[in-house]
């Protein structure tokens, strides 16, 4: 049995250690609301700034989803060309590329007496540089790069399918396109720059090719 005595400090001891605890308690609590009140605005703003990176993750798949729907309708609106598949292609004699002649100059458009266009000549290239005849849909652009001024071009001229056959040259090795390309503006320098975009056809696929060559100026039509 236990002395009263006894129990009694025990009841004092025990009620120093909780009321000890319980300042303990108060005291991290203060502390930790001390700290909360110093970084509340951090905190905020870290909310801030994840709700924003959340809402912007759904702009941009909202964005995605528009675009490819938008894609799917355009798909859906523009004619496929009609060409072979590429098994069947793989087995033809198809072009790989494009080159603009060296005889491409100025000329005598319809009989001018001075020169008043270019007559630019391309070659059609199979693979390891053997020419093919190919018909096709042509773009040919010329500018003078060395005149100095914001839009050099000089012109730009495109040929059908049907054009660019009636312009094979095949007599004498030619072995070219001769396109009649007049300008309404001549060149002011002799370096000109061509360029042309070639379509197959046939395949559908598009080649490119650009070089700069002399031409003779002196007698052009200005």
């Amino acid at each position: 049995m236990n002395h009263p005595e006894t129990s009694r400090n025990n009841y004092l001891m025990a009620g120093k250690a909780m009321g000890l605890a319980t300042m303990c308690w108060m005291a991290v609590a203060m502390g930790g609301c001390a700290n909360y009140a110093k970084n509340a605005p951090l905190y905020s703003q870290n909310v801030a700034l994840t709700n924003a990176n959340s809402h912007l993750k759904n702009q941009l798949a909202s964005a995605k989803m528009e675009l490819a729907g938008i894609k799917v309708q355009l798909a859906a609106k523009t004619p496929r060309l009609a060409t072979l598949p590429p098994q069947r292609l793989a087995e033809l004699f198809t072009v790989s590329a494009v080159r603009i002649a060296s005889d491409t100059g100025t000329a005598h458009l319809n009989d001018s007496p001075a020169h008043n266009g270019f007559r630019v000549f391309i070659k059609t290239l199979m693979p390891g540089g053997m020419i093919l005849p190919a018909s096709g849909w042509f773009t040919i652009q010329a500018f003078d790069l060395s005149s100095g001024v914001k839009h050099p071009l000089i012109g730009r001229w495109t040929f059908t399918p049907a054009e660019s056959k009636k312009s094979w040259y095949g007599l004498f090795g030619l072995n070219e396109f001769g396109f009649n390309c007049p300008w309404k503006n001549s060149p002011l320098h002799p370096r000109v720059t061509f360029r042309v975009k070639f379509t197959d056809a046939l395949t559908g696929c598009s080649f490119t090719a650009q070089r700069v060559l002399r031409v003779n100026i002196r007698n052009a039509e200005h």
